[in-house]
């Protein structure tokens, strides 16, 4: 489902064939669960500076509860890349085949690897 906006019309500038086009091409969207969580979710279109892409902002009201996450965001750890078990690791993740979407089969399977082999190899990192 589109949220909607508030704003500037357009998110977007071109120009084709000489003549200046605008659209709306960028936009928040949500499923009908997610919306009826966040009955007061709306999106504001923002000025650009230095793109032809207007910045869009998603806003919510929790009635001042907070999210819990179940897990920490997934981060990956730029020490990770001085070590070959690293790409080992990205390499055979991106060779199993799981089910979904498919960049976010791959994505997945990267993150879940790359965690247990973190935890394995470097221990519990600490921010």
């Amino acid at each position: 489902v589109d949220l909607g906006f508030t704003g500037l019309e357009f998110t977007w500038q071109g120009n084709r064939h000489g003549h200046v086009v605008w659209e709306r091409l960028d936009r928040g969207v949500a499923n009908y669960d997610w919306k009826a969580k966040f009955l007061a979710a709306s999106v504001r279109h923002l000025h650009c500076i230095a793109s032809d892409h207007r910045p869009i902002l998603l806003m919510f009201d929790l009635n001042g509860e907070s999210i819990r996450w179940k897990r920490k965001p997934f981060r990956f750890e730029e020490k990770w890349l001085v070590d070959q078990g690293c790409s080992d690791i990205v390499k055979k993740a991106w060779e199993a085949w799981p089910r979904g979407q498919p960049m976010y089969r791959v994505v997945n399977k990267i993150k879940k690897m790359l965690h247990s082999w973190s935890k394995n190899h470097f221990g519990n990192v600490k921010d």
